[in-house]
């Protein structure tokens, strides 16, 4: 469990930031969590896109996962029997009402911020698989548990904040990836 964890992209990561930004068409600014993972792939998108990347936001973390961060699943196993296998949280770790909350917050201010800045206002938000999956379960999708590198979904903010969601899309293995975004 990384959480908070600010861990590096590697290598393999940056390629497949690459990648996935040359299957990337039509948004007006990039965006990302300020963890490393997430803010150097925003910085490789936003290069090969030729579009402006704005600033990290705190409010697009992965979830704080408390005293499991730095845990694999065996350690957690381990420490914590039976939590994972009953979908139970350790005191510390982060409500999905308050993922939810917090990931709303950046999103209605970034449509607020940047809708008048551009044409369409669509922008690319470089996060973490966790904070989508929260984001979908809370807007009652089914919960995806694995999460591919750069896969996410599209979120729309109405004019009254409200979030939607649409299914999930794997820009590295979608071969209609082009069609879709």
């Amino acid at each position: 469990m990384q959480g908070h964890a600010d861990s590096p992209l590697t290598a393999e990561g940056r390629r497949q930031a690459a990648a996935a930004a040359r299957k990337l068409k039509g948004f007006d600014y990039v965006t990302s969590s300020d963890l490393s993972r997430a803010s150097d792939t925003a910085v490789i998108i936003a290069r090969e896109l030729s579009v402006p990347r704005l600033a990290p936001r705190a409010g697009l973390r992965e979830i704080d996962v408390g005293p499991w961060q730095g845990l694999t699943r065996r350690d957690i196993e381990r420490q914590f029997p039976g939590f994972l296998d009953n979908d139970m949280r350790p005191p510390g770790y982060e409500a999905d009402e308050s993922v939810f909350d917090r990931v709303r917050r950046v999103l209605v201010d970034l449509t607020n911020e940047h809708h008048r800045d551009f044409t369409s206002g669509t922008g690319l938000v470089v996060t973490h698989s966790g904070v989508i999956r929260v984001m979908r379960r809370v807007l009652g999708y089914p919960d995806q548990r694995n999460h591919r590198n750069l896969e996410g979904c599209w979120f729309s903010v109405s004019d009254d904040g409200t979030l939607s969601v649409e299914e999930s899309i794997n820009v590295l293995r979608n071969a209609t990836i082009s069609n879709t975004l």
